[in-house]
């Protein structure tokens, strides 16, 4: 991890707004969410996708800098027990029960007249994006599970650890 990079991040951004942008949410065919003490696994997963700079102007014609970030947030069921071993990416997804993708926007202002450069981005939306949208995935995620009978399982706290500091994509289990 960059540390000075994230930090430069962190020192000229500032929250805006997170929303839903898309939603995806489906029950596999054959699966009845109804039928009583179905053994399921639940597999969580949010990854920040894209960025962007946009350029808006307010009443007084003064130019404000907003950093968009894309994220993904998944989450699904799978039937249990999962075979040992896993054959194949086909056979894991024969297994699922059920899906739910939402796509998040986070906007963050720039507040500093420094250039940010394309680690500094990077990092940030690499580790405090998907720290920031979780709250909003896990409110989605469990009422959604909800709505569609399946059980509400409790997404874990967001963790930033070794796996999230490697990797672009970020994973919660």
């Amino acid at each position: 991890m960059n540390h000075v990079a994230l930090q430069t991040a962190k020192d000229c951004l500032s929250i805006v707004m997170i929303y839903l942008r898309g939603t995806t949410a489906y029950l596999n065919g054959e699966f009845d969410p109804r039928i009583p003490n179905q053994e399921l696994i639940a597999q969580f997963n949010i990854t920040t996708q894209s960025y962007a700079i946009k350029e808006l102007l307010d009443e007084n014609n003064n130019k404000h800098k907003i950093l968009v970030y894309q994220t993904e947030a998944r989450m699904r069921y799978l039937k249990a027990p999962l075979p040992d071993p896993l054959e194949n990416e086909e056979q894991l997804d024969s297994l699922v029960a059920s899906e739910i993708v939402a796509h998040f926007a986070s906007e963050y202002a720039i507040t500093c007249d420094e250039f940010l450069t394309e680690d500094a981005i990077t990092e940030f939306g690499r580790i405090n994006v998907p720290h920031q949208v979780w709250p909003y995935w896990r409110e989605y995620c469990q009422s959604t599970c909800s709505r569609m009978s399946l059980p509400v399982s409790v997404l874990p706290m967001y963790v930033i650890n070794k796996t999230t500091e490697e990797n672009f994509e970020s994973k919660a289990c």
